[in-house]
């Protein structure tokens, strides 16, 4: 006769006090899914358009809209800019705004200092950061079926929203009231 192990794991998993957390997270709104999806899908197409550099004669590579390059194009801007973003943002000088834009944090916020080199690099770069998100909104509303220019706004909150739930601990994000607030550690 053949014994279960079943049995036996469940009573050494509560026998050694083990206990589960099980957290709840609601499911995404379609916009968001949306959102995610045409992120993804241009992320593919730049990497796509960074492995042809010395394509095979016979591979077809893939044509792209006047408007889809700009959008790729923005999306590649925004990977060189990345990393400056990001330390910008843990040395408090850059935030995520509720409207889905990045800018230089107000100086009651994190009091940083006007004129310092990191704050004319961060004024050049949310001038670049915000144009190149601006393309990619516009590029996500062109090609949805679903969207109008109208959605605009929405799109845009939608995106803040995972901005602020990327957004790493202590840096500063701008919640759905217009409050700063840093983020806590989880």
């Amino acid at each position: 006769m053949r014994h279960s192990a079943l049995p036996w794991l469940l009573l050494a998993v509560s026998a050694s006090g083990c206990t589960f957390k099980f957290d709840l997270t609601s499911q995404r709104t379609a916009l968001e899914n949306q959102v995610i999806g045409a992120y993804k899908e241009l992320d593919d197409d730049v990497i796509l358009a960074s492995s042809v550099r010395a394509p095979d004669p016979k591979a077809t590579v893939p044509k792209l809209s006047a408007e889809r390059k700009r959008a790729v194009d923005a999306r590649q801007n925004q990977d060189f800019n990345r990393d400056d973003i990001e330390e910008l943002k843990d040395k408090q000088v850059l935030g995520e705004a509720v409207d889905g834009t990045v800018v230089v944090l107000p100086s009651g916020v994190a009091g940083i200092q006007p004129g310092t080199s990191d704050v004319r690099l961060a004024m050049q770069l949310v001038d670049e950061e915000n144009k190149d998100r601006m393309t990619v909104w516009h590029r996500l509303i062109e090609a949805s079926e679903t969207l109008e220019d109208k959605d605009l706004p929405a799109v845009r909150r939608t995106r803040a929203k995972e901005q602020r739930d990327q957004a790493a601990p202590g840096q500063w994000i701008q919640d759905e009231n217009g409050q700063w607030l840093r983020k806590a550690d989880q």
